[in-house]
């Protein structure tokens, strides 16, 4: 699937509602209850909120696969690889990012979530990953970039 392939955007459209006036939901709006992944975790500016639909398209555009393992640079709390953990089965993620504070609060979110056993936050640079060659199936980074 190319990056810029028509179907491709047909489906981001979709996935993410733009060409029909959907505003932002507000916190009010979010709710573990209305669907909308990590919208009980939101933090104070930030908005790191997975609308359901989108979900699928993530996953394919990743590439992640059941039973497959996925590297975050730069996962901060690991919305990304918690988001991730509840969607693909079997996935096991490997958080990496040297904001101590960050990991700390992530790990504890981690647990909330009963997620400790498929997520390991790690401390580290993303220009020396502390990792062997081939380590992963697949990388990703949500807030680095």
């Amino acid at each position: 699937m190319a990056f810029g392939s028509d179907e491709l955007m047909v489906r981001f459209r979709a996935a993410i509602k733009i060409g029909g006036a959907v505003s932002q939901p507000g916190p009010e709006e979010l709710s573990a209850s209305s669907g909308y992944f990590g919208a009980d975790r939101m933090e104070v500016g930030w908005w790191n909120v997975y609308r359901p639909e989108f979900l699928p398209l993530l996953t394919s555009y990743l590439g992640v696969r059941p039973n497959s393992s996925v590297l975050e640079i730069g996962c901060g709390t690991a919305s990304l690889s918690r988001t991730l953990a509840r969607s693909v089965e079997g996935l096991t993620l490997t958080g990496l990012d040297p904001d101590v504070e960050a990991l700390r609060r992530g790990t504890s979110l981690v647990a909330e979530d009963g997620l400790s056993d498929r997520i390991e936050l790690v401390e580290g640079d993303a220009y020396a990953l502390p990792f062997p060659n081939e380590h992963f199936d697949t990388i990703a980074s949500q807030n680095l970039l």
